[in-house]
């Protein structure tokens, strides 16, 4: 075998033996989830089909444990509803830093974040996809960071997704405003 062959092969091999990033392992749900994770870096598109809950798990690899695993996602809204509030819950893992959150038509309200979660109110809505970090790598946009601090490779952890369903939010003000009228009729 020659040299450059030889090279080759050997290039080939690191490139296999490479550390790949933190894993998507699985998914639930029926929203559409495609990953795009690297080493240090959780990235990933969920396709909001409809507004119910996704649970992805990933493994973490030796790569990721060298410092704060990045964390960023493109979330597009193709339920065809208007997506005013989107939550984030994290097992087995914590935030160890805040980053971006930047809406494509929509405009952003509040974040609310802490250790394990975070609540993203939108002031108008959300119609087409907002980004969770820095996944286009934009001037001004950071990634939200990851605790790595006392994981080690082979470990999991979990990301849960949801939309606080806004039939049910209506729904509740419509009991509440059914609720007034009665007792208004029932001391009148």
């Amino acid at each position: 075998m020659n040299f450059a062959k030889s090279l080759i092969l050997a290039a080939a091999l690191a490139l296999c033996g490479a550390s790949q990033a933190a894993v998507l392992v699985g998914s639930t749900g029926s929203n559409a989830v495609t990953d795009y994770g690297s080493a240090g870096m959780a990235a990933f598109n969920l396709d909001l089909e409809d507004l119910s809950s996704t649970r992805l798990v990933f493994r973490l690899e030796d790569g990721d444990l060298l410092g704060p695993l990045g964390l960023n996602a493109i979330v597009a809204n193709l339920s065809g509803n208007a997506l005013s509030r989107f939550n984030i819950g994290l097992e087995g893992i914590s935030f160890a830093h805040a980053g971006s959150v930047t809406p494509t038509f929509g405009s952003l309200g509040s974040v609310n974040s802490d250790a394990s979660s975070v609540s993203i109110g939108f002031d108008t809505p959300e119609w087409a996809e907002f980004h969770f970090g820095n996944p286009l790598a934009d001037t001004g946009a950071a990634d939200w960071l990851l605790s790595t601090a006392g994981l080690r490779a082979g470990d999991t952890f979990a990301i849960t997704a949801d939309v606080p369903e806004p039939s049910s939010m209506a729904l509740m003000a419509l009991c509440l405003s059914g609720l007034l009228v009665m007792r208004r009729k029932q001391r009148g």
